[in-house]
């Protein structure tokens, strides 16, 4: 081929791949269509470099996002991405808290969720035994004569 054409093609190429190298073979690891498509988006969208997608696909950030099991939900992050629509899904970090045994809902209150969480706490520092120590909840701190 002329160079003129290789040139042509290499930047028409260049253009269609949005990610490095080391993303797509990060991106290769992974069977899944659907998880591996709304990786890439999200690198590409958020600029993520290859070690911060290594991270969240480690971190299982597209299971955590899918626990909704809301399918049609599904479909759109591996098609789009996470789409952000208000303040709230800037700041919003999906967190999995299976280990509380909670009825699944879409949302809790900030109480049943301290609630859950102490309960586990406290149970745990039991089972350790001797030498540990459980004071209280929203204990207030004071030093210097200056609140926390």
């Amino acid at each position: 081929m002329p160079l003129p054409v290789l040139l042509k093609l290499s930047v028409t190429l260049a253009g269609s791949l949005a990610l490095g190298w080391s993303h797509y073979v990060a991106l290769l690891t992974n069977s899944n269509a659907d998880e591996r498509r709304f990786y890439e988006i999200e690198a590409r969208e958020n600029s993520w470099g290859a070690r911060e997608l290594e991270r969240q696909i480690s971190a299982s950030l597209y299971e955590q996002l899918t626990l909704s099991r809301d399918k049609e939900g599904i479909r759109q992050l591996s098609e789009k991405g996470l789409i952000i629509e208000k303040p709230e899904d800037v700041i919003k970090s999906p967190c999995v808290l299976e280990f509380l045994d909670m009825e699944e809902k879409s949302a809790y209150s900030e109480h049943a969720l301290e609630t859950a969480i102490i309960d586990h706490l406290e149970h745990f520092l039991l089972e350790l035994g001797k030498g540990f120590l459980f004071e209280a909840c929203q204990k207030r701190f004071v030093f210097d004569n200056d609140p926390l």
